[in-house]
């Protein structure tokens, strides 16, 4: 992903039963398909700067479900900071 692309803001607003993050378009998104965004690349940095990816698996209206994997939500090496609240961004289809 480039910083040149255009991208999207969601933030997380919760889980779902398999840890995978619930996120909702805050910004950018009014005129955006989100079914297109289903596949697509995911981004979190964290609060040490390390930039964890993950992946769109699901469009539920206008809920993304993103899963960032295991790893993310480990308490002992995952992404520092990532919760509800926490600002994710998609690049624009």
């Amino acid at each position: 992903m480039s910083d040149e692309e255009e991208m999207l803001d969601a933030i997380v607003v919760g889980f779902d039963e398999e840890g995978r993050i619930i996120a909702s378009l805050t910004s950018g998104g009014a005129d955006t398909d989100l079914s297109k965004l289903k596949g697509a690349e995911a981004q979190f940095e964290d609060t040490n700067g390390v930039i964890w990816r993950g992946r769109i698996v699901e469009v539920h209206g206008d809920a993304l479900v993103i899963d960032f994997g295991e790893k993310a939500l480990s308490a002992e090496e995952g992404a520092s900071g990532l919760g509800q609240g926490s600002m994710i961004r998609i690049p624009k289809p």
